[in-house]
């Protein structure tokens, strides 16, 4: 299964981890945080050993409180990164949405639905590294919305959308993120969609478009006590 494939690539672990009920702890002596990751019914941990040795005595509902995490592990001055939902949709569950406005999308058409949106909403999209991105236009004249996606470990696309404030709320950017989808799916790719867990209009977008929810994921800095963190941590 790609997602499982995906996901114990960028945590270092073998996938056969994610058919184990218990929680996995991986020692990464390299990583600056400790990253907690759900994938339906498996939980894996990964930290280094100064961390893992703190989080191992918590019950496995509390590996992904992140009030027991950060309560466990405060002796290592934690920061927590976020917390973030992932989701998936394959040919069996996309939901595909008008097309009629949705085109290839240019730099500058990224760009101009990126300045209104907030610091926040930018690197939440991701979309200013991706290179496979579509627009949706409002009156043919304005894009109102972008989407694209980056390919991780030639299994799964990861979904980035953002909605001009102005243009929100009108299917703009199910529009586009759907276009998006379609095309990874299309490429034989799994389409992923991984939102902060405090923005509930982003799930719901994704749910509505086929995407089923299947774990969720906790980064916590440690970059206090042991540098910055890894990219694959994030």
């Amino acid at each position: 299964m790609a997602v499982r494939r995906v996901w114990a690539e960028r945590l270092g672990v073998s996938p056969a981890v994610f058919a184990q009920a218990e929680p996995v702890f991986i020692v990464r002596p390299g990583l600056t945080a400790a990253v907690v990751v759900r994938l339906e019914k498996t939980v894996v941990v990964a930290a280094p050993e100064l961390a893992l040795s703190a989080l191992r005595s918590l019950a496995p509902r509390h590996l992904l409180d992140v009030g027991a995490l950060l309560t466990a592990l405060e002796p290592l001055a934690p920061s927590l990164f976020g917390v973030a939902t992932l989701a998936f949709a394959d040919r069996g569950t996309i939901v595909p949405a008008r097309s009629d406005a949705v085109r290839m999308a240019s730099d500058a058409e990224v760009a101009a639905v990126m300045s209104a949106c907030s610091t926040e909403e930018r690197d939440e999209s991701g979309l200013l590294a991706m290179d496979r991105r579509w627009t949706t236009w409002a009156d043919g004249v304005e894009p109102a919305a972008a989407a694209g996606y980056e390919v991780w470990g030639g299994g799964l696309a990861h979904i980035g959308v953002a909605t001009a404030p102005a243009f929100r709320g009108k299917g703009f950017g199910a529009q586009a993120a759907a276009a998006a989808a379609l095309h990874a799916i299309g490429d034989g790719l799994v389409a992923q969609w991984r939102c902060r867990a405090r923005n509930r209009a982003s799930a719901r977008l994704g749910e509505s478009l086929g995407f089923v929810r299947l774990g969720e994921q906790i980064a916590v800095d440690l970059a206090a006590c042991v540098a910055d963190v890894t990219p694959e941590a994030r």
